[in-house]
């Protein structure tokens, strides 16, 4: 059987060194984004995975937005929460790749954001 790839299995856990840069890389992203400063993006990590929640304007909360998984520095794939049954369902980047940057990601997440 031939090894295949697959961009939605696997990855590698983010090390914690890299959370702060990877906070402020999509915090520094964010202000020159048009939904800024109407809603603000927050990161949670969990082992290779990064949550990408959204607090909207007049929000105390966070929802969940996307989850990202890890596999180096800028090679992410993207996963959209989906309401509709509660999970993260697999999406390709807005370039048509599966594979992308973290703001390539939030990039693709403006249609939900603006």
């Amino acid at each position: 059987m031939a090894w295949h790839f697959d961009p939605q299995s696997g990855g590698n856990n983010i090390p914690v060194d890299l959370y702060d840069k990877f906070r402020t890389q999509v915090e520094v992203f964010s202000h020159g984004r048009g939904w800024f400063p109407r809603c603000r993006l927050s990161l949670k990590f969990k082992g290779k995975f990064c949550y990408l929640d959204v607090t909207a304007e007049g929000e105390t909360s966070p929802s969940p937005l996307a989850r990202l998984r890890y596999f180096r520095d800028n090679e992410w794939s993207l996963a959209f929460y989906t309401w509709s049954n509660e999970r993260y369902s697999p999406c390709v980047f807005y370039d048509g790749k599966w594979q992308g940057s973290i703001e390539q990601a939030v990039e693709t997440c403006e249609s939900v954001l603006s």
